[in-house]
């Protein structure tokens, strides 16, 4: 028997009709919803944008064919992540689109398919660090025994750990975690369910070019926010990182630690 034959029976027998909601409340729940599909969508533009920039990190330009090689199965690996997850991303925001929140079975729904979702979220970032680590093997040639490809490889791999907890702190949390709280947090006071109070947060750099881009320019204001940041963030930490960089070779040359041709010699073999 169909699911909605079900319900109609159900409701028949009970004489009672799923609970509704509010308007009070689906309009409360509606905006963090709206928002989430606003960067979603924002996300997605921003991937298809910085995807050549991630592919030509690939060295498919090396002499050596087994490096070629490992590189175009890396490659295939990366792009099959990708496709899974973006399906699964389509996935959730075609539901959003559609979601009705009249009951609270939808709500039910909502809450499942947005705390799913945002583990998966996670799982995908996680997933890269197998993928960095095998790419910081191939900067190296797979050759630990050369001077200083240990420390090459450590802190490319470093440097791609530190990105990837960055993502999973920050960048989920102010484009989908906080949203999500926020249904959450909605629904299941809808439904009564015992909540902590909730402590007001002090506002982020973030939140305040969000609130004032949104005030100026609407909805688009929140997609220039978010594009403004990234890019920032982006360039800020390839900046800091170099100059920490920078400073621990100015370091290691000076109490003769580092030799400063011999690591330039093996960062050319690296091209």
């Amino acid at each position: 028997m169909e699911l909605e034959n079900f319900k109609e029976l159900w409701n028949k027998d009970t004489g009672q009709e799923p609970p509704e909601i509010s308007l009070e409340k689906q309009r409360e729940i509606h905006s963090p919803l709206q928002m989430l599909k606003i960067n979603m969508k924002t996300e997605f533009w921003l991937m298809v944008v910085t995807l050549p920039l991630l592919l030509t990190s690939f060295p498919f330009a090396s002499t050596d064919s087994n490096i070629r090689t490992i590189s175009t199965f890396v490659t295939i690996l990366t792009i099959a992540f990708m496709t899974y997850f973006y399906s699964r991303f389509l996935k959730l925001y075609t539901l959003l689109q559609k979601n009705s929140i009249n009951t609270n079975y939808d709500l039910f729904n909502l809450k499942t398919q947005l705390l799913i979702s945002k583990e998966i979220y996670i799982s995908y970032y996680i997933s890269y660090i197998p993928l960095a680590f095998l790419l910081s093997l191939i900067k190296i040639n797979f050759h630990f025994d050369m001077e200083y490809n240990l420390s090459i490889f450590g802190i490319s791999f470093l440097i791609t750990l530190l990105l990837l907890c960055f993502i999973i702190k920050y960048w989920i949390y102010y484009m989908y975690g906080r949203y999500i709280d926020d249904v959450v947090y909605l629904i299941d006071e809808l439904n009564e369910v015992d909540l902590k109070p909730r402590t007001e947060k002090k506002k982020t750099w973030f939140e305040r070019s969000q609130k004032y881009f949104m005030n100026k320019f609407g909805i688009r204001g929140n997609i220039l926010n978010t594009v403004i940041w990234y890019v920032s963030v982006y360039i800020f930490i390839i900046l800091f990182l170099t100059l920490v960089l920078l400073i621990i070779i100015i370091a290691g040359a000076k109490l003769d630690i580092l030799d400063i041709g011999s690591l330039q010699r093996a960062l050319n073999k690296m091209n």
